[in-house]
């Protein structure tokens, strides 16, 4: 027996662009919608299973993990947006009997993502944040003098004729194609704003959907170099001792700087050989498999993403975004 909200989400399902199975960002959200109304997981994981996600496990988990307030609206609003119309939906306040929807239950052990964030920082528990950012500093490869920070980063981990894009994510066009310049002329004329791209790019411009060219999305990526990482919701003093402990695992951490307010953006050399390996390697292994389940923020899984900008000044509110380790040994 299902109530409204369920019965109207399971017709509203599927006319929701199966692209959005792909897309982490909507199919997160979709999940959250879906589980808010009722609806059994099979369907869920039934409509998530695409050509390019097959892993039913980390479907499960996430199912398990995700929470918010999303319901029958926001299916709506995607219903809208790829299909045009929404059809006739029940309003009675009965219960609706679906018999082809009962299907079995399927045992899957429970992933529990703060469970297992709390395992990775256990070793610095009782480090504050002032020791864990001078443990960083002292085990950062490169020398750290708190001067001309960016320009750390551009000679340690790009080489000269890189081009990139240093300025707002929201630029139009012409300022995008503006901002892009190679390494050795951002050294050259400094221009320290808020964000960066970290990937290199072509230079050349794209035509998005909405027939808009841009110079800076993903498939403008010459080089496909660092993953943003980003944890926006966990206290600073955790994402300082997750980074420490993840160097503490070898992983291959370029740069880490703090935003100047909530968060520390860290650059993850993955240096992948073009976009499908990204999409595999990083996508949906690193992020999708891994990272999402312990809190990192899943929209920075894009190659183009954008980071900030370390010695620049946070418009928000004039606090310094600062460099706090650099290896310039993870460059490719």
């Amino acid at each position: 027996m299902y109530n409204d909200d369920c019965q109207n989400a399971m017709l509203l399902l599927p006319l929701i662009g199966k692209h959005r199975a792909d897309n982490t960002a909507d199919w997160r959200i979709i999940c959250i919608a879906l589980k808010n109304c009722g609806v059994p997981y099979e369907i869920f994981e039934s409509w998530s299973l695409t050509p390019k996600y097959q892993d039913k496990y980390q479907i499960r988990r996430a199912w398990q993990n995700l929470k918010g307030n999303y319901s029958i609206g926001t299916l709506c609003h995607y219903v809208k947006l790829d299909h045009g119309v929404l059809p006739e939906l029940s309003r009675s306040g009965r219960k609706t009997f679906i018999p082809q929807i009962q299907l079995p239950q399927r045992q899957v052990p429970e992933f529990d993502g703060e469970k297992a964030f709390a395992s990775i920082i256990q070793p610095y528990s009782n480090y504050s944040e002032y020791d864990l950012e001078y443990e960083l500093f002292e085990r950062s490869p490169y020398r750290i003098t708190g001067e001309n920070e960016f320009a750390m980063v551009l000679e340690s981990l790009y080489d000269p004729d890189d081009m990139l894009f240093v300025g707002t994510p929201l630029a139009n066009a012409a300022e995008q194609q503006r901002c892009i310049k190679s390494v050795k002329d951002h050294l050259a004329h400094p221009c320290v704003a808020e964000f960066f791209r970290p990937n290199p790019l072509t230079g050349k411009p794209v035509m998005k959907a909405n027939n808009v060219p841009s110079f800076v999305s993903d498939a403008c990526v010459a080089l496909f170099r660092y993953a943003v990482l980003e944890f926006d919701d966990r206290p600073l003093l955790q994402q300082y001792a997750f980074y420490m402990a993840m160097l503490d695992k070898g992983l291959p951490i370029a740069a880490l700087t703090f935003s100047g307010n909530k968060s520390i953006h860290c650059l993850l050399a993955v240096n992948c050989a073009n976009a499908q390996e990204w999409t595999s390697k990083v996508e949906n292994t690193l992020f999708r498999n891994n990272l999402e389940l312990l809190g990192c923020d899943g929209a920075c899984k894009n190659e183009s993403r954008s980071s900030r900008t370390p010695g620049a000044i946070r418009s928000s509110n004039k606090v310094r975004q600062r460099l706090l380790y650099l290896d310039p040994g993870v460059k490719k």
